[in-house]
């Protein structure tokens, strides 16, 4: 089995420290949404991608808002709106990281995964209404 050197440690933990950041670490680039339609045989889109009938469940990207559609022939479309909310917890924290000297690389990890962001909801739970 081959030994690590010295370097080769000091240079992995220092691509970790800059290429990891708080947010990203705790809570990663996604968050898993949970989605559930109550009218039996509807269709599930998420950003204009069909994921089947009834049930799914989406790994939606923090660093964007997304829309959530289901429909139905004979109902009314129903549209949620997935929308991303800054925690500033993070920002605080990967500023007060920061203070070590891998602050920057922190925080332009976390904000262009968005990992500083959640959306409100896990869980979507819809049932459409019959068209008028």
């Amino acid at each position: 089995m081959k030994k690590f050197t010295t370097s080769t440690v000091c240079l992995l933990l220092a691509s970790v420290m800059l290429f990891s950041s708080c947010s990203t670490i705790i809570q990663g680039s996604r968050q898993q949404i949970t989605i559930q339609s109550l009218t039996k045989d509807s269709k599930i889109y998420v950003d204009g991608e069909d994921l089947g009938k009834d049930n799914a469940q989406v790994r939606l990207k923090r660093n964007r808002n997304h829309a959530i559609a289901i429909k139905k022939d004979g109902y009314e479309t129903k549209v949620i709106n997935m929308e991303k909310h800054t925690q500033a917890g993070y920002i605080v924290a990967d500023a007060l990281l920061g203070l070590t000297g891998f602050g920057l690389a922190w925080i332009i990890v976390d904000a262009a995964t968005g990992s500083w962001s959640k959306f409100d909801k896990d869980t979507v739970v819809v049932e459409l209404e019959k068209s008028k």
